[in-house]
């Protein structure tokens, strides 16, 4: 993959773009040591003291090779594109630490703490079909275009997720599928030259929205940037429109 064009706009910066990659359903290897086991989209969360939560299904095979003892592991998790492209995974991010199968009572508690912040409802299935295991991170490392990023936990934990970040790949499919068309005047208004073809959507953030462009001699992604940080959906999607020329109304 081409590296990102050479717009030099302001992008989240690395810590934030690792926290976000949690926030989004991506699919998950835990790498122990005998043993490599896969997880489709777990919810994932961070706590206040720096652990990051994975709620599994009870019978995973997982939670098997946990067991009841705190077992080193490295958890990567594959930041992958939510519409159909030629290469979709995005960024890479590696957490190394401990795992602990929680039980749910402990679990349940630290969920309401998480619930403040997040309504998330799956930690709702706690006890009912879910099982919460804490990772303690002693090494974050997030890899992208932009580079490879060795993260300090304590910057980890601090950093902001983007709050657009669990709504993107809904939103990004929902731009692919019925609005081609504002695609197409996005990079057709454009400030820059950018490639031919047609315009993907790969990501957006709250600083601005990245294309793709498939070309036959490799991808081309081009970030836009919008006309200030956004701090909602509907800024975002405000400033998309904005971006195409048109006015805007509600949805994408």
């Amino acid at each position: 993959m081409v590296p990102l064009s050479t717009y030099q706009h302001l992008a989240p910066p690395p810590a934030e773009r690792a926290r976000s990659v949690l926030g989004r359903p991506n699919p998950v290897t835990v790498t122990t040591r005998d043993h490599a086991v896969h997880l489709d989209e777990p919810a994932c969360h961070i706590h206040p003291n720096g652990s990051v939560s994975l709620l599994v299904p009870d019978r995973h095979l997982l939670l098997e090779r946990i067991g009841r003892h705190t077992t080193a592991a490295t958890v990567e998790f594959t930041d992958t594109a939510p519409v159909p492209l030629r290469d979709r995974t995005r960024s890479l991010l590696w957490i190394s630490g401990t795992l602990t199968r929680l039980d749910h009572p402990t679990a349940r508690l630290r969920a309401l703490r998480v619930l403040r912040d997040d309504p998330d409802e799956r930690l709702l299935d706690i006890g009912h079909g879910r099982t919460m295991v804490a990772l303690e991170p002693y090494l974050v490392v997030h890899s992208d275009t932009d580079g490879c990023h060795l993260l300090r936990t304590d910057e980890f934990v601090r950093a902001r997720t983007d709050p657009f970040g669990r709504r993107e790949g809904e939103w990004l499919r929902h731009l692919e599928e019925d609005h081609p068309d504002i695609l197409h005047a996005i990079a057709v208004r454009s400030p820059e030259p950018l490639p031919p073809g047609r315009p993907r959507p790969l990501g957006v953030d709250r600083y601005g929205i990245t294309l793709r462009f498939e070309g036959p001699e490799g991808d081309v992604d081009a970030r836009l940037p919008f006309s200030r940080p956004a701090d909602t959906p509907h800024d975002v999607a405000a400033e998309v429109h904005g971006m195409a020329g048109l006015p805007h109304r509600c949805g994408p």
